[in-house]
């Protein structure tokens, strides 16, 4: 079964598909990714995952994929140029009027999905945001793909060295040599170094932590994408769209059961 994009279909057969329906909104980013990856990565990366995941999910979910979000919190990139940002607050406010739209539309179950590291903040609060302060009937899951498949990417040990998914390194290269060859000017690629570079040593601690100019001592890339492969690429696509293949039917039918009885209702 083909992946059922949002923005192919019409009002009335949204409108006929909303209440028994997960949307999936995929989350990017337009940002500097090195010389030689386009400013395109993140999204990319996530609407490929999204697809690939909501098709594998079609025969036990239904699943429908929004239009990916190219826009995020992306000020860290803002100095190196090729890069679109929005305020953390103003993302977060997007995000919340996106739920609050597909909710006015019939929708009940809204996956966030996102392929950007600095939107993770925002992902992380929106379900609150809908819930709590909209006060919206709504099942609302938020993740970013390799916390989805943080298991099964480091089953796979990927032979690439650096973080993952790191910033325009070896991962992100190998995923999108495997999705769009045609888009990596290999030719460009920084030279290799021999010390891992400042943002790849924050990336192994368990705190999350902001330090002045570390992106331009880094030179706005996480590590080196001179191993960069697309058979790597492509095998960690496929594992992490499974991941979220997963969980899409897992969010999808925990959130079939009715609402529970409000205190103080119903003789409770």
């Amino acid at each position: 079964m083909s992946t059922v994009l949002l923005e192919h279909l019409t009002r009335d057969d949204l409108a006929a598909m909303a209440a028994d329906t997960t949307v999936v909104v995929p989350l990017g980013s337009t940002e500097q990714h090195g010389p030689h990856l386009p400013v395109c990565t993140d999204t990319a990366i996530v609407s490929e995952i999204a697809q690939r995941a909501a098709t594998e999910a079609a025969a036990a979910a239904s699943a429908v994929v929004a239009p990916t979000l190219p826009f995020g919190f992306a000020h860290h990139h803002l100095p190196f140029g090729g890069t679109v940002s929005l305020g953390m607050v103003t993302y977060l406010e997007v995000l919340t009027d996106i739920g609050a739209s597909l909710h006015a539309s019939g929708f009940r179950r809204v996956l966030f999905l996102n392929g950007h590291g600095g939107n993770d903040a925002a992902v992380r609060a929106v379900g609150d945001r809908l819930l709590y302060e909209r006060g919206l009937d709504l099942h609302v899951a938020g993740t970013s793909y390799w916390t989805c498949a943080a298991d099964e990417l480091a089953a796979l040990d990927l032979a690439v060295d650096g973080p993952v998914p790191g910033h325009a390194g070896g991962f992100e290269t190998s995923c999108l040599l495997a999705i769009a060859p045609g888009q990596v000017r290999l030719e460009r690629r920084p030279p290799p170094e021999g010390a891992p570079r400042p943002l790849a040593e924050l990336a192994t601690t368990t705190a999350t932590i902001r330090r002045p100019d570390i992106w331009h001592a880094s030179a706005g890339c996480s590590d080196d994408s001179a191993d960069a492969d697309p058979e790597v690429g492509a095998v960690a696509l496929q594992a992490i769209s499974s991941a979220v293949a997963r969980l899409i039917v897992g969010f999808h039918h925990s959130s079939t059961s009715p609402t529970p009885t409000r205190h103080g209702r119903n003789g409770s």
